[in-house]
């Protein structure tokens, strides 16, 4: 039986177990039906952290849709999925490569596994102000010189830009190094045919996706995907790391959403649904493409994160005005670009109002996109695991270059560490640190 099935039941039984709400709600009227399927593991009901029944079958199925070996339900997010993969396959002083322009967690993860990292730096796009591609070559030389546990990537990227990761699977196999995909932006790949592969058809070890992003399900549903012939690893491992960073009361409701939300997408109507979207962007594009605002497009590109640029005005500038006069919020903005995320439940109608707000900001024909320069290489002086707690001290911004940062440095969204603890302060951070630095001492 599907969960989904499972919580419609009728239950006639007097529980008295958690929650204690014993599903009504006293206060939250307008949620009443969601309280009415939160139940804990009570007697047939299966549990996440030895799932037996239901959600066994459940996840089975799911693996088998997203051509998987074994798919674990997350209902803490992603960053909890990225933290039970690093936990499996990376032990204390081995050595990981890791993608720079990967989530806040991956280095987190770093922490809690003791694992030295070195950091590899990805393409950059300076005219729009973003990492692109994981060039294959580049990864293949240093896999040459040096021996890794785990090579940790982000494909698609937070705008939307894949990697080609067929390749780098091949490469990382031929050096017998874990490949970790944070594929947190891309759900819809398993799904359709206009967008890359998955990880998971392209060969990674280990792929974890968030179904809140652009696949329709609610906050904090993932989903950790584990390849059908990883190499030295027990299934067993992984969910002994998903149990220590799992939720020991997971939401059942949440649980229902992950099955509901793949069973609907892998469907024909889903795929109907992920279609439309498309041509509603590309109708979207194209009206626009004749009002100056530009595109970023390239064959690597997600078309479902719209990012874009108009002549004549910042993307700071551009987001205020759609904000304070047409209350519309984008995802995302800086100098250059606004981000406007996009998925299931993202209408035709939703994209003509945005269409329609952007031809009519005005602009300035003076003003000019300035190239963008990209952080230098890190210099890990302290490796993450013994920079935590370390005793610190305040110096002046202007007496700090060379010194180790003790403070995390990170715009956020996307999340995406400038600078970590452990790593020297060089003078391209300067602009972004106080007058008084945080360094260890």
């Amino acid at each position: 039986m599907s969960i989904i099935k499972l919580l419609s039941k009728k239950l006639n039984r007097t529980i008295f177990t958690t929650p204690s709400h014993n599903q009504n709600t006293y206060f939250s009227k307008d949620y009443k039906s969601f309280y009415k399927q939160d139940y804990s593991e009570i007697e047939g009901y299966d549990n996440l952290a030895d799932p037996k029944g239901s959600i066994l079958m459940s996840q089975t199925r799911t693996a088998e849709i997203l051509n998987a070996g074994k798919s674990y339900y997350i209902t803490q997010g992603a960053t909890s999925a990225i933290l039970s993969a690093m936990k499996a396959l990376i032990c204390p002083n081995d050595n990981v490569l890791v993608a720079r322009n990967c989530h806040k967690s991956v280095f987190n993860g770093l922490i809690l596994t003791g694992a030295n990292v070195d950091w590899f730096m990805p393409e950059c796009d300076s005219e729009w102000g973003i990492y692109t591609q994981i060039d294959p070559k580049k990864l293949n030389s240093i896999l040459d010189i040096n021996n890794y546990k785990a090579f940790i990537m982000t494909s698609p990227t937070y705008e939307g830009i894949n990697s080609d990761i067929e390749q780098i699977a091949k490469i990382c196999k031929s050096h017998k190094v874990y490949l970790i995909v944070d594929e947190a932006h891309g759900a819809l790949n398993y799904f359709s045919n206009l967008l890359p592969k998955s990880a998971m058809q392209q060969g990674a070890d280990v792929g974890i996706l968030s179904l809140h992003k652009t696949a329709g399900a609610l906050n904090q549903t993932a989903i950790l995907n584990i390849s059908k012939d990883i190499q030295g690893i027990d299934d067993k491992v992984f969910q002994d790391a998903v149990n220590i960073f799992e939720t020991t009361s997971p939401s059942y409701p949440l649980l229902a959403n992950i099955e509901e939300c793949v069973q609907y997408l892998s469907s024909n109507k889903g795929k109907i649904e992920i279609d439309n979207l498309f041509t509603n962007i590309i109708e979207f594009r194209n009206e626009l493409n004749k009002h100056g605002i530009e595109f970023y497009d390239d064959k690597f590109h997600d078309a479902s994160k719209i990012l874009l640029r108009k002549k004549g005005i910042s993307g700071n500038d551009l987001s205020d005005i759609l904000y304070d006069k047409y209350n519309i919020e984008d995802e995302m903005n800086n100098s250059i670009y606004a981000l406007y995320l996009t998925g299931i439940g993202t209408t035709k109608n939703k994209l003509k109002i945005l269409q329609n707000a952007l031809i009519n900001v005005p602009v300035d024909n003076k003003f000019e996109f300035e190239k963008v320069e990209f952080q230098p290489f890190p210099l890990v002086k302290i490796q993450p695991v013994n920079s935590f707690n370390c005793k610190y001290d305040f110096v002046k911004k202007e007496n700090s270059v060379l010194k180790i940062s003790n403070k995390l440095i990170m715009p956020y969204p996307p999340g995406i560490g400038l600078l970590y603890p452990g790593e020297a302060i060089q003078e391209w951070h300067l602009k972004y640190l106080d007058d008084d630095v945080e360094v260890i001492v």
